[in-house]
């Protein structure tokens, strides 16, 4: 994910570098006239491209300070409302390392654009600028070959970066209409940290705890479990055997993740008991080991038949009484798994923290205070950590997904207004260079559409030279987000549609805007100014 956010900035540097190198180019050919006429009075062509590469490097170095208070603003904001799961988030910051990579990429940048000026006066004579610097004369059908150039690069860029945005777009929101397969509404879950007690202990400890609980006001259900549902955290998983139906020592053994859950909460959290019975406290201290399986383990393993069923887990016999829905209990984007879920009498879970699951008639946060006054009643040594809604739980899972739609979402957009600006900006400089020829063929006849048209024309030939090239870089690099998707191909058929059509839409209005003006253009003012 880092690596393709660092070629997302990178693409936006290139399409910010080539509107700045077409401004550039512009300039150079406005002052082609006085480069001569310094040329022709003495001055060396190292102290012309001095002068170039002093005003590029005076413009970068602005742009660098601004870019880089922006940036130390703009990385605060994002840590302050990033996920706070996100890997390593406390050590993001814009810190000396990233003033000096700033500072290098300024003066790359400067030099860069300073050298180009001086690349397309580079060969030629100085009586050739002076007589293309004459007013009158249009730039050279390879002064503009070289723009189109750089404007086709700057729309395939944003294509490109549509493109990404528009999969992480449709990804998220297949990710939100996944059911998690419980019931997150008016739900709110908080950690209870036990620590190394004796199992019987802590068993008894447990049940005051959630009987204080349901005594609170509003409290609809509630139960606890070692681990939320949708959160990676505190599961274990491992191989089993089924009594009836044994192994050969050559085949792969059967496994399974589990955890440990107490009566209620199943029904706090909306999850169906589809075969079987629920849980209840008496099966914390039976030698029989009850356990409860999901749907998939059910169908996977036991043919849907799995009510009576006994299985050996961590070396331990249990008997499965009752089958459940299923629940995404790895984040939405993953397949349902194979799932059990035990007593908390059983040996093969650690019961030092526990999550308190409650379903109320009032705001999940209002029974904050009651509920960490519930668990003080019993035991005030015991501290209450996390307190979260389960929508922030199921959020969460989402949290990654979001944030890198979010930012190339951010890029994609500064990517189509850079590059719409460069379309454009070099339409409108075409126009004003050509006015004599436009009001010549309005002289001869020619009419507004057939203006509007031409110029329409040349806008939308760049644009779409422009997306066919970003078109085929999309199809090829996509791939590389396979592992950010859900659901969504990395070359989906729609977004590879209404991207291409959306750039070319709006590449039409930027361009009418200067082929209307082209239309306007008064014949005889315009033969006017050329004599």
């Amino acid at each position: 994910m880092l690596w393709i956010l660092f070629a997302t900035v990178g693409l936006v540097l290139l399409i910010a570098g080539a509107n700045v190198a077409n401004l550039f180019l512009v300039r150079a050919e406005s002052r082609q006239r006085e480069v001569a006429v310094r040329a022709a009075l003495g001055a060396g062509r190292w102290r012309l491209i001095r002068a170039f590469l002093a005003e590029s490097l005076l413009l970068t170095f602005a742009g660098g300070v601004a870019g880089a208070m922006l940036a130390w603003a703009a990385v605060r904001f994002l840590v302050a409302s990033s996920p706070i799961d996100l890997p390593r988030l406390h050590e993001v910051r814009f810190d000396g390392t990233v003033l000096a990579f700033a500072v290098a990429l300024s003066i790359c940048a400067g030099l860069v654009l300073g050298a180009l000026p001086m690349l397309q006066l580079a060969g030629r004579s100085f009586a050739a600028l002076l007589h293309d610097g004459g007013r009158g004369h249009t730039a050279s059908r390879a002064r503009h070959r070289m723009r189109n150039l750089l404007i086709a690069g700057q729309v395939a860029m944003a294509l490109l970066l549509l493109v990404a945005s528009g999969l992480m777009l449709r990804s998220a929101t297949r990710l939100y209409a996944v059911d998690p397969g419980i019931r997150v509404d008016d739900v709110i879950a908080a950690g209870i940290s036990l620590g190394p007690r004796d199992r019987v202990q802590a068993v008894r400890l447990y049940q005051r705890m959630l009987d204080e609980v349901a005594g609170l006001p509003g409290v609809v259900a509630h139960g606890a479990a070692n681990s939320l549902p949708v959160s990676v955290r505190s599961m274990r998983g491992g191989s089993f055997e089924i009594e009836s139906r044994p192994r050969p020592d050559t085949e792969i053994p059967f496994v399974t993740m589990y955890m440990a859950v107490t009566p209620g909460f199943f029904e706090t959290l909306g999850v169906p008991l589809l075969a079987g019975r629920a849980p209840e406290w008496v099966d914390a201290e039976r030698d029989t080991h009850p356990i409860w399986v999901n749907e998939t383990f059910a169908r996977t393993y036991l043919d849907n038949k799995a009510v009576g069923e006994r299985i050996e887990l961590e070396d331990t016999r249990m008997e499965i009484v009752g089958v459940v829905g299923d629940i995404r209990s790895f984040g939405l984007q993953e397949d349902v798994r194979p799932f059990a879920y035990v007593t908390l009498g059983n040996p093969a879970v650690s019961l030092d923290l526990m999550q308190v699951v409650v379903r109320t008639s009032t705001t999940p946060g209002s029974i904050t205070s009651a509920l960490r006054a519930a668990v003080d009643r019993v035991d005030a040594s015991v501290p209450v950590t996390t307190v979260q809604t389960m929508t922030d739980v199921v959020a969460s899972s989402l949290a990654q997904t979001w944030f890198t739609m979010i930012l190339l979402a951010c890029a994609a957009g500064g990517a189509l207004v850079l590059g719409m600006i460069g379309l454009y900006g070099v339409i409108r400089y075409v126009v004003a260079q050509r006015t004599a020829e436009i009001g010549l063929r309005i002289a001869l006849g020619a009419g507004p559409g057939d203006v509007r048209a031409m110029v329409l024309w040349q806008g939308l030939s760049v644009t779409l030279a422009g997306v066919i090239v970003g078109l085929i870089a999309a199809w090829a690099s996509t791939r590389l987000m396979a592992s950010l998707l859900f659901e969504v191909s990395p070359n989906d058929p729609m977004t590879f549609i209404s991207v291409p059509l959306a750039l070319v839409a709006v590449s039409a209005i930027a361009t009418y805007l200067p082929a209307r003006r082209a239309a306007l253009i008064d014949p005889s003012q315009a033969l006017r100014d050329e004599g």
